[in-house]
């Protein structure tokens, strides 16, 4: 049979149905890569601090101050600590184990800094510095303020209450919302983000949120710079089994 010639319009419609197969190849193509290009940009927000993670003192005691700028505290960022096999290291630390607090202050996000406050992993030892002697009280989360820093944000906290109270007190729906959003915008002024407690001892054995002054939620571990397979939440039974452990082998 003799072989059909093909028209130039089919010719057309085929090599428009390509051109547009390649088109919406390319499309697909293209929205995969808008969408894993917006996941890793998402991804590297979730690791960022914003003024939403401002946690303000939930006591009014202050607890002795010890200079943030002086020696005591420890400056440490991610690039101290350093994984051999499933162990963290902080080599800095290795000739002092004991307990730690941990504090993320707003004005560095990317600086840890840590103050020995036992040394030892059993709260047996406390430690005693020059500028906050034992005998006129501890030392805490809240060391890292000086005292007039301290009442700035135990203020905040105060005014961010009085707005929550008023709240509480009005049935009008829309002055409700109005002043539950005045105290969280003034919490979000806070100067700090994080605070809890490490044990270390040669390795990081277990870090936590736990801080009875500022309570920070342990929504955001992946924030802090730690280890997250080294963290549990405040309470948790299993950090005096960590504990243990590192001394059983």
């Amino acid at each position: 049979m003799p072989s059909k010639k093909l028209s130039s319009k089919s010719m057309s419609r085929q090599g428009s149905r390509k051109s547009m197969s390649r088109q919406g190849s390319r499309k697909t193509m293209s929205r995969q890569g808008s969408r894993k290009s917006m996941s890793r940009q998402g991804s590297r927000k979730s690791n960022e601090w914003n003024s939403k993670n401002s946690v303000c003192p939930k006591t009014p005691s202050h607890q002795l101050t010890v200079n943030r700028d002086g020696s005591n505290w420890f400056k440490l960022t991610k690039n101290d600590i350093n994984k051999k096999k499933n162990k963290y290291e902080i080599k800095r630390l290795n000739k002092l184990p004991g307990i730690y607090i941990i504090i993320v202050l707003k004005e560095n996000p990317d600086i840890m800094y840590l103050l020995r406050e036992f040394s030892d992993l059993f709260y047996r030892n406390s430690l005693d510095y020059p500028e906050a002697p034992v005998d006129d009280g501890m030392i805490g989360h809240s060391s890292i303020y000086n005292d007039k820093e301290f009442q700035m944000e135990w203020m905040k906290e105060m005014t961010a209450r009085d707005f929550e109270l008023q709240a509480s007190k009005t049935s009008d729906k829309v002055k409700k919302k109005m002043l539950n959003n005045k105290a969280k915008r003034t919490r979000e002024q806070c100067l700090l983000y994080f605070a809890g407690q490490m044990y270390y001892d040669k390795q990081i054995v277990v870090w936590t949120n736990h801080s009875g002054h500022f309570q920070p939620s342990e929504n955001v571990k992946h924030k802090v710079g730690l280890p997250v397979d080294k963290f549990e939440p405040m309470g948790s039974p299993n950090i005096h089994k960590l504990i243990e452990m590192r001394y059983s082998k």
